[in-house]
């Protein structure tokens, strides 16, 4: 995640712990629109490994940052989302367990950016009446930071399914989404959208999936980014089309992906680079799917 001024971040965060807790906070809000400034250039980066190895760096900074003021909003945002994007991009087909970790600290991260210590407790613990008088109480201003609630909420559960917490968890997450997606689905080229039509493609019709609302979630995505966030199509393959048994559409959506020119989403093209690994190693195991 190379930035010209990264440097000067490392070393105002090391010198943090030398200051007045008043002036830390201060330094640590001054610092804020660099960091944005920086996770921007990474999600136009090309370059997948250089991201990589440097998102644990960076987590653990933005970590610091969050300890020394945990009132900034903007950095818990930033570090629930690149809990969710290292977890996803580059953890979870290797160690699973690992990135289950790194999702529920991006969760966490995101109820911290959220605010709301009482709606996030009903939305957690609450009775399925309170879930839903709770998420009625959000706003659009709370959108960003429960997508990724959402989104390290949804990893997690998707890697925990044989935990009754899963289960259980599942019929939270749900409302919560529908929510975030209310408010604002156009966030990250459409990822409210996404998240929904893998959530209702991931589950068998017995067991309360709905692949018929599921394609209508995933079309609005298309929509929203004009197909030129090609993790939609992925998870379109991953979760619609193998619940549905539709190899070729599988097979058609990964080569979509695969073939699609670089730069067709400038500001994403990170995003659309791990698109292409995970289509590759999809559609490599399409025949072991669909036996």
């Amino acid at each position: 995640m190379s930035h010209p001024g990264w440097g000067r971040i490392v070393l105002a965060v090391v010198l943090l712990g030398t200051l007045g807790c008043s002036t830390s906070r201060m330094t640590v809000n001054m610092m804020t629109p660099v960091l944005q400034n920086t996770v921007d250039v990474a999600l136009r980066s090309e370059d997948t490994q250089l991201v990589r190895d440097a998102l644990p760096t960076s987590l653990l900074l933005l970590e610091g940052m969050i300890e020394t003021n945990p009132k900034n909003r903007d950095i818990a945002v930033l570090a629930s989302m690149l809990y969710f994007a290292y977890g996803f991009a580059f953890v979870e087909e290797e160690d699973p367990a690992r990135a289950s970790e790194l999702y529920d600290r991006g969760r966490e991260l995101g109820w911290q950016a959220l605010d709301r210590p009482e709606t996030a407790a009903a939305i957690r613990e609450g009775s399925f009446a309170e879930v839903e008088a709770a998420v009625e109480e959000l706003r659009e201003r709370d959108a960003e930071a429960l997508l990724w609630v959402c989104g390290n909420w949804g990893m997690w559960i998707e890697l925990n399914l044989g935990r009754p917490a899963a289960v259980a968890d599942f019929a939270r997450l749900m409302p919560l989404v529908e929510r975030v997606a209310e408010l604002d689905d156009t966030l990250f080229w459409g990822m409210p959208r996404i998240l929904l039509g893998a959530m209702h493609a991931s589950r068998p019709v017995m067991l309360g999936g709905d692949p018929e609302r599921a394609r209508k979630e995933f079309d609005r995505a298309f929509e929203v980014s004009s197909r030129n966030l090609l993790l939609a199509q992925v998870f379109f393959a991953k979760t619609y089309c193998v619940q549905t048994f539709d190899q070729d559409a599988f097979e058609s959506s990964l080569r979509e992906v695969l073939e699609a020119p670089a730069g067709q989403l400038p500001d994403g093209e990170l995003l659309n680079q791990i698109a292409r690994l995970q289509a590759d190693v999809l559609l490599e195991r399409s025949e072991e799917i669909f036996e």
